[in-house]
């Protein structure tokens, strides 16, 4: 979906160091994201030992907030240094922090993790940034030019998975209300673009068809993806609020606000984007114009809340709204993008979100036959449902199976729909339970790790049957 935001390189890498120097500096990576978990473990202790000192009731919190960034950034940096995507490690550290603090802690470790207000509000900013950068690097221009490939492509990569989804759900838990489902099965729609265009861009092979046909039908996956959650999740409201589910007129009426509302941001942006860069440029101050996109991002996603939305469609709106064609939108020459400018706040935020989304699975409920079995079940889903994007593949000259393999990743956008879900209620609890949830994480760490092996694969073979 997103480029990777989650960690970044340090300066000093290793690379290009003798092997044995740089073995060691790899062992001082392990050795730091092994000690940032252990103090993630312990960090309850020492919260509450502060707390029942007296200290001023924010300290707790802004330990525990200090430690899970630190921890999460070196669980991304750890999976980097493995050729994997940040996203991975930032996740598995998140697993296994949730896991292990009823060892050292009691209940309380992963309540606070888990369920604390303020983390979870900070959670949602990450969110929001992450989508509104998502905004900013979307090609309008390039989706309209991805031609037929890609759009059938695109369309096959939302609605197989989909359907498998909602018929394992709907076969496994018969008694679930529909909308659980149907939710279950919206999980497994998107394709996280992000994770796709790194391995491509590591192999050198963004140039090549089928690499376009994987990026522009990704691209599109995800604006398609995030209509289907608007849709859901309105069907959800609807249900919640009317007791019943909602008519085909409803459906209609949420499809139709979510086309309009992103077509309005666009509209808007045409409009009015350029007095908006001029103005930011007569202040002299760079930071303006990053101050000006976070207060429009927030504020749309405020607004699609108002109109029966989720939060994030606002946010990806607002950069569409002052960059719809990707290219970069700075206050003056001289300056850096708003991209660039994000670049710092969105590597705070967006690793929280992933390591508190870690935190909330809990692996005894995976334990059963029956929530491991639902996982392995969403698992082949995933897999089978983005490789028959294979079909929608039309050029001549483009191998179909590499196609589909670069459609696998789910990453953050996966854990965007189940972090939703897991908060979103429906009748007495929420549409996911904690077996659903931890399901749907275990699906997303698989299929995040398949792509890039299974991309590496595809082209290395594609290699050497053309004798490069």
């Amino acid at each position: 979906m997103a480029r990777e935001t989650g960690v970044h390189e340090f300066a000093d890498t290793g690379v290009g160091k003798p092997l044995a120097q740089r073995a060691t500096h790899y062992r001082s990576i392990a050795r730091w994201g092994c000690g940032g978990t252990v103090l993630g473990a312990a960090l309850p202790a020492v919260v509450w030992a502060a707390g029942e000192s007296g200290h001023a009731s924010f300290g707790p919190l802004l330990f525990a907030l200090g430690v899970l960034v630190v921890v999460a950034k070196a669980g991304g940096l750890l999976a980097e240094r493995w050729g994997q995507p940040s996203v991975l490690g930032e996740l598995l550290v998140g697993i296994a922090l949730g896991n292990l603090l009823p060892l050292v802690a009691g209940e309380q470790g992963p309540a606070l993790v888990r369920s604390d207000p303020a983390l979870q509000f900070l959670a949602e900013v990450g969110v929001l940034i992450l989508l509104f950068d998502v905004g900013l690097e979307a090609d309008l221009r390039a989706l309209v030019r991805v031609g037929p490939s890609s759009f059938l492509v695109a369309l096959i990569g939302i609605a197989v998975p989909i359907a498998l989804g909602w018929t394992a759900a709907a076969w496994l838990f018969p008694d679930a209300n529909s909308l659980v489902h149907m939710f279950i099965g919206a999980t497994l729609s998107a394709t996280s673009v992000g994770i796709t265009a790194r391995v491509l861009k590591d192999l050198g092979v963004t140039q090549r068809r089928e690499s376009q046909v994987i990026l522009g039908a990704a691209i599109l996956d995800d604006v398609l993806g995030l209509v289907v959650l608007a849709v859901v999740a309105g069907m959800v409201s609807a249900a919640g609020q009317e007791g019943a589910g909602p008519s085909t007129l409803a459906v209609a009426g949420i499809i139709l606000r979510a086309v309009l509302f992103l077509a309005v941001a666009v509209g808007v942006g045409q409009l009015f984007t350029g007095t908006i860069i001029r103005l930011a440029g007569r202040s002299g101050h760079p930071e303006i114009m990053l101050v000006i996109g976070l207060g429009l991002c927030f504020t749309m996603a405020f607004a699609a809340e108002l109109v029966g939305l989720a939060d994030i469609i606002g946010a990806f709106a607002a950069g569409l709204l002052l960059d719809p064609y990707g290219t970069g939108v700075r206050a003056r020459e001289d300056h850096a993008t708003l991209g660039e400018l994000l670049h710092p706040v969105s590597s705070l935020f967006v690793p929280l979100f992933f390591i508190l989304m870690g935190a909330k699975v809990h692996l005894e409920s995976l334990a059963t036959p029956m929530a491991l079995g639902f996982g392995g079940i969403l698992i082949v889903c995933a897999l089978v449902g983005k490789l028959a994007c294979a079909f929608g593949v039309i050029g001549r000259g483009i191998d179909r199976l590499t196609v589909a393999i670069g459609m696998i990743p789910r990453g953050e956008v996966g854990l965007i729909f189940a972090g939703i879900g897991a908060r979103t209620t429906l009748g007495s609890g929420p549409i996911l339970s904690e077996s659903h949830f931890s399901a749907i994480v275990l699906m997303v760490l698989v299929s995040t790790l398949v792509a890039p092996i299974g991309l590496r694969w595809a082209f290395h073979r594609l290699a050497a049957g053309s004798g490069r």
